[in-house]
């Protein structure tokens, strides 16, 4: 723009120019106390100049003082409203923030004065990514990629976005395209092989899997990542129903990794046994012999087997594991416990293999009557292992007592064993024994103090027994400490969601309403900061070429609210909410008092405010450290809007269509302020009246 053109509030001598160049050259870098340096240069001289204010802002925003820097920002703009400069650095502020709304309208405004800036069209991209704005996405990678034909990250931007869109034919387009530019195309270059790989996904995802076989196997030799070659070329050839060199391709995958059960269901649909026992059962039969150290060879055929073939089968399975000590025996068969008939049968053959141990000798280390003792399966610790075992069995199935029988003489066998401490805890944690069992688990803990995940399960089980100063006591062992010697503050930075939700819910059972909630609202900004961050990855991604990697990520963010510690977090958090607008604290503190006489009433009143002090005494040691305002959730606690609150927590979830659950809290929610808005209505009607 010429001088002459420049509006004269925007003017600035050349001097002065090159200063605000600099100002953005040191932004870009960095440098932010050299940029405030140089902007206030400029800002002597010429107060009011708004792109100047506008950059001076955005770099106190990111220096701590936000609110100093938003008031210079919207100075700015207002002192030069058709500045693309001034709506790009508003943009910015709000996508600091996360905003990416606002971020994005203020993009759409500085494209009106700047309709060919690259930085913004690649800044609003990214924003259009996050929101999931694919049409709005297409529009800009176009416009961007007619500016720079010549850069790949751009084709691939905007293949994405037909991607997404679902118009396969003119994403495989684009990059066919691009392929058409490069003269030579690159050999052993991770980047491209990932690009051909993309490609080779859209053409699949069509619904075409002859052509992407057709295609997969012409790109086969750039392609650095061959193990996805071999996996979507056996995938390929099954659906296209060309069996025997299915099979083929199958086996060779299981030579390379012959623990991955999907390979052995691959190869069971190539040789059309899926539905046939008996061949099922010649061919893992042979596998297993193929691969003898394969434990999916041997656990598969569990599944599928039944009567005396899955007695035999199993006991071959479990014997092996007791006789080698794993501890995980149980892990590995727990998936079968959902069939009764297979429970049973699995009950008869650890019991009868019990039997072999301790016959008619001394039942601790399984010596027979004639003094001699089997090599390996009556050794001491098969035995110890074997009643572990058992323990863990009668414990799933519901029979606590039979449980508590066999994991007591496991203790007394070997009490310097963590595992059965452990074991031992989860029964009475089953029989509901909450305080019993983490008293074990602090056995349990004491054995090995360096353990943190023992470390981890002792605090997790005080928390559900009541006991707070003691689980953060515990877990402070592993963390980095506050003055008072606490690392709940630590536990907050590390994102350790198990310790916050845990710990949300102990204190919601105990009736401390307030940092339950401010439990729950951690975790939910976690989730959010999650969301957030994966705007960091929208340029990266496409720009190092990693497509399908960022694929899945788009696809995981779409559940991330359905995740399991959110879903507690946010169950818990609506119903609190949802209690205390039923029952206002004012309406509880009348029901306490109802029935009291004067002087009852000021000594309850008295007592309850010793109490108050006094929790909110003890409570100091529960707050989560940072400049928080309301470190014990009074705020929460006393909230005027609780409805909006628990919407707040059921928004992202209902935004995942993959969880129907969540209607159910919606529906809650929406009732109450169904009733509320008409008690409104009534009120100003009377009020009218």
């Amino acid at each position: 723009m010429s001088a002459a053109a420049v509006p004269k509030a925007r003017y600035l001598p050349p001097k002065e120019a090159g200063s605000f160049r600099q100002v953005l050259q040191l932004y870009e870098t960095r440098q932010y106390k050299k940029a405030l340096k140089v902007a206030d240069t400029i800002l002597t001289k010429f107060p009011d100049h708004g792109e100047t204010l506008a950059m001076k802002g955005l770099i106190l925003c990111f220096s701590e003082k936000k609110e100093e820097g938003h008031e210079l920002i919207k100075k700015g703009l207002r002192n030069d409203l058709t500045s693309f400069i001034c709506w790009h650095v508003y943009g910015l502020f709000y996508r600091s923030e996360r905003n990416f709304e606002e971020a994005s309208k203020c993009y759409v405004h500085a494209l009106k004065y700047a309709p060919d800036n690259t930085n913004i069209l690649r800044d609003l991209s990214l924003l259009q990514c996050q929101m999931r704005n694919w049409e709005g996405l297409i529009t800009s990678r176009k416009t961007i990629l007619s500016q720079k034909p010549n850069v790949r990250q751009h084709w691939t931007g905007l293949a994405l976005g037909y991607h997404m869109m679902k118009n396969y034919e003119l994403a495989e387009n684009i990059l066919s395209k691009y392929e058409e530019t490069l003269k030579e195309p690159p050999k052993e270059d991770y980047e491209h092989s990932e690009l051909l790989l993309y490609k080779n996904m859209i053409i699949y995802e069509s619904g075409n899997v002859a052509r992407a076989l057709e295609h997969l196997e012409s790109i086969a030799d750039q392609v650095t990542d061959k193990l996805s070659v071999m996996e979507s070329r056996a995938k390929y050839l099954l659906e296209l129903e060309r069996l025997p060199e299915a099979t083929v391709a199958y086996r060779k995958l299981l030579n390379r990794n012959p623990d991955n059960k999907e390979y052995f269901f691959g190869i069971e649909r190539a040789l059309g046994v899926q539905d046939d026992v008996e061949k099922r059962k010649t061919l893992y039969r042979a596998l297993a012999k193929q691969y003898k150290h394969s434990d999916a060879a041997k656990s598969i055929p569990l599944s599928f087997l039944s009567g005396e073939d899955f007695r035999q089968a199993v006991k071959s399975y479990i014997v092996d594991f007791l006789t080698k000590g794993v501890p995980s025996a149980f892990v590995n068969l727990k998936p079968l416990y959902d069939d009764e008939a297979k429970v049973k049968g699995i009950e008869d053959v650890v019991l009868e293999f019990l039997k072999t141990l301790s016959h008619a000798g001394n039942g601790v280390n399984g010596v027979g009557q004639n003094g001699s003792a089997k090599e390996k399966d009556n050794s001491p610790t098969t035995y110890l292992w074997t009643i572990y075992y058992l323990a863990q069995h009668y414990s799933k199935i519901g029979q606590p007592d039979l449980a508590c029988e066999y994991i007591t003489k496991a203790i007394e066998h070997t009490p310097t064993l963590v595992e059965v401490h452990m074991a031992k805890a989860k029964i009475l944690k089953r029989k509901g024994d909450h305080v019993a069992a983490s008293e074990a688990m602090t056995r349990a803990r004491e054995l090995d103090l360096q353990d943190r995940f023992v470390n981890t399960k002792a605090a997790k089980y005080l928390m559900r027994a009541g006991k707070s100063d003691e689980a953060v006591s515990v877990v402070s062992l592993f963390t980095k400490n506050d003055a008072h010697g606490k690392g709940v503050g630590d536990l907050h930075e590390m994102q350790a969601l198990w310790f916050l939700t845990e710990q949300g819910e102990m204190f919601n059972r105990l009736g401390k309403i307030g940092l339950a909630l401010k439990r729950f609202d951690a975790v939910k900004k976690i989730y959010d900061d999650w969301w957030g961050d994966q705007f960091d990855f929208h340029q990266y991604c496409v720009r190092r070429g990693t497509m399908r990697a960022y694929l899945g990520l788009l696809r995981w963010e779409e559940t991330l609210y359905t995740e399991n510690f959110y879903t507690r977090a946010a169950f818990d958090a609506i119903q609190t909410y949802i209690s205390l607008y039923d029952t206002p604290k004012s309406a509880r503190v009348a029901a306490e008092l109802e029935g009291l006489t004067e002087e009852e009433r000021k000594k309850a009143m008295r007592k309850a405010k010793r109490e108050r002090a006094k929790q909110n005494k003890h409570s100091e040691s529960e707050k989560i450290g940072g400049t928080d305002d309301d470190p014990l959730g009074k705020n929460m606690e006393n909230t005027s809007t609780p409805l909006e609150d628990a919407e707040q927590f059921w928004k992202p979830v209902a935004a995942c269509a993959t969880w129907d659950q969540s209607w159910t809290w919606g529906e809650e929610i929406a009732k109450r302020k169904e009733q509320e808005a008409a008690r409104v209505k009534l009120d100003t009607a009377d009020k009218t009246t």
